[in-house]
Formats: structure tokens, sequence, C-alpha cells
């Protein structure tokens, strides 16, 4: 399989990172519609503002959709976040499968890593003694 790492990794940390632009957009969006509510009436003394804002009938009003719409676009940006932390974590996950795969098919690897795993065996050490040129 060729999968081309840095690209994969580049483009999962964009992703991860347009998800943090899109949380701020919308955190701004939401604080200029926050300061307009009063607007709409107030439920507790106006009719028309309570059949608005909360609904009739079993018909949603705006609050219940504005509360919907808050966390339907937390939710997006924290997938968007996810999913590129995902993308990056699968690119080191296939990097690190694919070597353990080179490794077991190239003898020379194999051996060195056997090498590697020993224990306690002895390691010859020269002891020709070597002279510093002055």
């Amino acid at each position: 399989m060729d999968i081309d790492h840095s690209s994969m990794q580049g483009n999962g940390r964009a992703i991860h990172t347009e998800g943090g632009e899109f949380g701020r957009t919308a955190g701004r969006l939401h604080a200029q519609m926050e300061p307009l509510l009063p607007y709409f009436g107030n439920p507790e003394s106006d009719e028309a503002a309570q059949i608005f804002r909360r609904g009739k009938d079993g018909h949603p009003g705006f609050d219940g959709a504005y509360e919907d719409m808050s966390t339907a676009l937390r939710n997006l940006r924290e997938s968007y976040e996810v999913i590129g932390a995902a993308v990056v974590a699968m690119s080191k996950n296939v990097r690190g499968a694919e070597w353990a795969s080179m490794a077991d098919k190239n003898g020379v690897l194999k051996d060195l890593l056997e090498f590697a795993r020993r224990e306690d065996d002895e390691v010859g050490v020269p002891t020709t003694p070597v002279e510093r040129d002055r």
C-alpha cells in the first residue's frame, strides 16, 4: 500500500485546525446573537413571545431550535478536531505496521532485531591498547 504519510499527517492537522477555526467563527456568531434574544419577546409575560420562543402544540419554538443549533455546531467542531487527530494517528499506525511488516520480510533487519532482543550474553570487547596521537 502506498501512503504519503507526510501528506496524510499534514491533512489531519489541517482538518483539526479547521475545526478550531469553525468553532471560533460559530462562537463569534453565537456571541452576536445572544444580545438579540430579549428582543424576541418575554415568554413569561407575552403570549406571542411564549409561542414563538417555546413553541406550541408539539411544535418546537425558537429557544429549542437555538439550543439544538448550538449543540450541533459544537458537535461539528469537535468532530473536525477528532477526525483530524484520527487521521494523524492512522498514519502513524500504518507507518508502524509497514515497518513491522518490512522487518519480518527483510532477513538483515530480522537478524538485527533478534540481536537487539538478546539478554545477558557476552559481547566481545577489544583489549588491544590504543595510543593517542599527540
